[in-house]
């Protein structure tokens, strides 16, 4: 889609970097989630370098967690291929990288005696809108598209696109023709992303504890969004087991996670009514 429309700019006398790529959107997105949650920890009267360094950690470990995971994912197509050529040809989780960042953050935060709650509460509604930015990144990428359909919503993306290529080895489209119809489910997950980022915004300004309880609330309707989104991806690459994909065994385990978390904390906060920074 972003060739598409990077030709519609330059046609009308703009600039093609109004249309930016996956990875700007990413770099574009993080920066602004960094000084929100910056901003945040300065009205909180927290010390804001490990903030910063801990942010620091959790991008670049997004970055490599992202691709670890995919790759992870195709090892069994690199043993059967006897090349290393599904592994290189990996591309980035979603998911592998939220995890990786997490624990980036976490091992750091520790390590330096933080509250780890308080940095994720700050970064809760950031984190939404990194989504929304890394989502519809993969929707001018042309990746993780949705299946077939007649509904007013559906996207065709142009000859060459993995949806294209997909419809033609299937037999529904002849090869260089446009993809048929389908959900947009790139977009959908980019509004989960924003809708969350919107709610753990309103629960940060509401809450008078930095306990964590605000990302774990993010966390539980994104993971919700995220499998419910899955039901319509028309991608099989991104694989499935026992008839769930990965990014829904992830969402359940995370919804698990959420709900040990939130029982934990709850226990904490009874326990004691000082406020953390």
């Amino acid at each position: 889609m972003r060739p598409i429309a990077v030709e519609w700019l330059i046609a009308h006398r703009l600039p093609g970097w109004l249309v930016p790529d996956y990875f700007a959107l990413v770099a574009l997105s993080t920066i602004a989630a960094t000084a929100f949650a910056l901003r945040r920890a300065r009205a909180d009267g927290a010390e804001r370098s490990h903030q910063l360094r801990a942010a620091a950690i959790a991008y670049l470990a997004a970055l490599a967690g992202g691709y670890l995971v995919e790759a992870l994912r195709r090892v069994p197509a690199a043993i059967a291929a006897r090349s290393l050529g599904p592994l290189a040809g990996a591309g980035r989780a979603a998911y592998g990288g939220l995890l990786c960042a997490m624990i980036g953050a976490t091992i750091y935060l520790h390590a330096h005696r933080e509250s780890i709650g308080a940095f994720f509460d700050r970064a809760a509604a950031g984190t939404g809108l990194v989504f929304a930015a890394v989502r519809t990144g993969c929707f001018l990428a042309g990746c993780d598209y949705g299946r077939v359909t007649a509904s007013p919503l559906g996207v065709r993306f142009p000859p060459g696109s993995l949806a294209a290529i997909d419809h033609a080895r299937r037999g529904w489209i002849q090869s260089g023709a446009r993809s048929l119809p389908v959900h947009p489910t790139e977009l959908y997950e980019a509004a989960v992303g924003l809708a969350s980022a919107a709610i753990a915004w309103a629960l940060l300004r509401r809450a008078r504890r930095r306990d964590g309880r605000v990302f774990l609330a993010w966390l539980a309707l994104y993971a919700a969004g995220r499998f419910a989104v899955e039901l319509l991806r028309g991608d099989e690459a991104r694989g499935v087991y026992f008839g769930l994909s990965t990014a829904q065994w992830i969402s359940l385990a995370l919804l698990a996670f959420v709900a040990i978390a939130g029982s934990c904390t709850a226990r904490s906060r009874s326990a004691s009514p000082v406020p953390s920074a």
